[in-house]
């Protein structure tokens, strides 16, 4: 192909599930039977390309041409197991990835049976049928529990579980994980949880949030702030979501907003002073729900008075240059400096928080020491968590965890405001310290011991950020 070459730190979520009537049916566009394609598809917009079949060599040809236009250098399809027909498509993006330049990764959903054990034969099997191909995504680059040799990369939807409903508790994966990384190809398995402690008790390679319609709900990806070094930030991206047609919750409706929906999910996922391995974009076509970039028809009706949705002042394929201008973007961010410091965080309490208001941003962290009795001590999303059993507190113990964190984006002439919450019991004490000459210098000691009327016992600390700089030059 010629062209500018896409870009393998930019992919977006496709999907393989679509099937006409000559097949069979018209899966994924119907919707359990609701719609009558071609014309009434379960969907608020209609492709450029009409309903068609993920089979279809010409379509797929089509799709890679877009994503190769919008600078999308890595394609994460849809898989729901051996032998479904979505891992018969597979071969066909193989061969398009090979011919256009796309990579192609496996997105392994919560399909029924879906076990820790099966997706250790899921990533033997997809080696042993698609490992030949040019086009699996692989990478060299090292992650907390993999090494620097070529490896692929493979998600993992919906971790908390096993599929969907099967809530699994932290560690659940831990043995499958190592067995994928002890393979003769290893393999990198980026998790879709928000919980950055899962990277340590369930040994995963990275996190990505899929879909996140309510950026105010987060803070943004602040979820991030929770990755421990080593560890990939996949952040995902949005350019709209609706899903009213089949009965979408109307709560998780995102409206696109002429484009500056997706701009603002994009500044947000670069914005936060952690350097993402992969952005990932939800997505190149999902239709039903909505979400996707996929070129498509203003001015059409189903007939039977649903007038389709189109992305306005943008046009028919407005989201492939939009894209590709975020994907130039990505490549010239310089991302900032980082100034590292030690937290030690006390509590004679049964449990408590600290939360970064302002004045910078903190990721990164690396527990060095913890006491035996602590329970959750780390980072819960954006958090610093500490807690202990109730009769503990009662009775006066403390306990303690120190641990390392980057802090970036700082403003020399700002401060930093965090917030101290905790129970009704006893009190808490952050030290922070940063090194100087092989040694640790504290620059700030704040003890919380008060006790406010109301369910929430907080209080408020500053910290200029000059006193961290000085201290550490």
């Amino acid at each position: 192909m010629t062209g500018q070459q896409p870009s393998e730190r930019i992919g977006a979520f496709y999907y393989p599930w679509y099937r006409t009537a000559d097949e069979g049916g018209w899966d994924g566009w119907n919707s359990g039977e609701r719609f009558e394609p071609p014309g009434d598809i379960g969907s608020d917009y209609y492709p450029v390309l009409g309903p068609y079949s993920s089979s279809s060599r010409e379509v797929v040809a089509q799709h890679f041409a877009w994503l190769r236009e919008a600078g999308i250098g890595v394609a994460i399809s849809s898989w729901w197991g051996r032998g479904d027909y979505r891992d018969e498509v597979v071969p066909l993006l193989l061969e398009m990835g090979e011919r256009y330049g796309i990579r192609i990764a496996i997105h392994i959903e919560p399909y029924e049976g879906r076990t820790a054990e099966r997706v250790v034969e899921d990533v033997r099997y997809l080696y042993e049928r698609y490992g030949d191909s040019l086009a699996l995504y692989r990478t060299t680059a090292p992650t907390t529990w993999t090494g620097e040799g070529s490896k692929g990369v493979f998600f993992l939807w919906a971790a908390e579980s096993t599929n969907f409903t099967d809530v699994v508790e932290p560690g659940y994966w831990r043995e499958a994980m190592d067995a994928i990384h002890a393979m003769p190809e290893s393999g990198v398995v980026i998790a879709n949880t928000l919980l950055g402690s899962r990277v340590d008790s369930d040994h995963f390679d990275g996190l990505y949030n899929y879909a996140t319609q309510r950026l105010e709900d987060t803070r943004g990806f602040a979820w991030a702030a929770a990755i421990p070094p080593g560890a990939w930030y996949v952040p995902s991206v949005l350019p709209g979501f609706s899903a009213s047609r089949i009965g979408g919750d109307p709560s998780y409706r995102l409206d696109r907003l002429e484009g500056a929906t997706y701009d603002t999910q994009w500044e947000a996922a670069l914005g936060i002073g952690l350097e993402p391995q992969l952005v990932t974009i939800t997505s190149f076509n999902e239709w039903p729900e909505g979400s996707q970039i996929e070129p498509a028809v203003g001015g059409l009706d189903n007939g039977k008075g649903y007038d389709y949705l189109d992305y306005g002042s943008l046009g028919e394929d407005g989201y492939l240059g939009r894209t590709a201008d975020w994907a130039a973007r990505f490549a010239d961010v310089t991302w900032p400096e980082a100034v590292t410091v030690q937290l030690r965080l006390s509590t004679t309490s049964d449990g408590t928080f600290v939360r970064l208001l302002s004045g910078g941003y903190w990721m990164r962290p690396s527990i060095s020491d913890v006491s035996n009795r602590a329970i959750d001590a780390g980072f819960q999303f954006d958090r610093l968590a500490l807690s202990q059993p109730i009769p503990d507190a009662e009775a006066g113990r403390r306990v303690e965890v120190i641990l390392d964190v980057d802090l970036a984006y700082l403003d020399p002439a700002g401060r930093f405001e965090f917030e101290i919450d905790r129970g009704h019991y006893g009190s808490t004490r952050l030290e922070v310290f940063v090194e100087r000459g092989g040694e640790l210098v504290r620059v700030g000691d704040f003890t919380w011991a008060g006790i406010k009327p109301g369910p929430v016992n907080t209080k408020t600390f500053r910290l200029p950020v000059r006193d961290l700089i000085d201290a550490s030059s």
